[in-house]
């Protein structure tokens, strides 16, 4: 009698519907937002502090494999491939998920590819004049 070899079925409909998004937002705060996480500023805006002005969508891709990036691109390669690992994790050998787990229970700080680039602006009288931050 033969074996059937079973196949984990993987949900790439979710992967294939999903579109990518590049984007900028432009806003006013009253207060400095280049030293400020994200998630900082937009609590800050939520609170009264500032204003979003514009957002703009640059482009949108209808495939990870569009995306020019190639930074950006790997980020969103291995969140797509960590979401198929989280979907199939009781298929994997016992060693594969002692050595995930091992990976997830490191304390090791992971120091990002992109680091944040501040550039040099006018001094805070001058109104005009942009300086930004680039997140990772």
């Amino acid at each position: 009698m033969s074996e059937t070899l079973k196949v984990p079925q993987t949900d790439q409909s979710h992967e294939q519907s999903e579109k990518y998004f590049s984007f900028q937002i432009k806003g006013w705060a009253n207060f400095d937002p280049v030293n400020e996480t994200l998630a900082k500023v937009a609590e800050g805006i939520e609170q009264g502090n500032g204003f979003l002005t514009l957002i703009e969508v640059l482009r949108v891709e209808d495939e990870v494999a569009s995306i020019e990036d190639e930074e950006v691109r790997e980020c969103f390669e291995n969140l797509l491939a960590a979401r198929r690992l989280i979907q199939n994790v009781n298929e994997l050998p016992a060693k594969v998920k002692e050595e995930l787990r091992a990976a997830l229970q490191t304390k090791e700080e992971i120091v990002p590819k992109k680091t944040v680039m501040m550039v040099p602006g006018p001094s805070a009288n001058e109104e005009s004049g942009s300086r930004f931050k680039r997140w990772p």
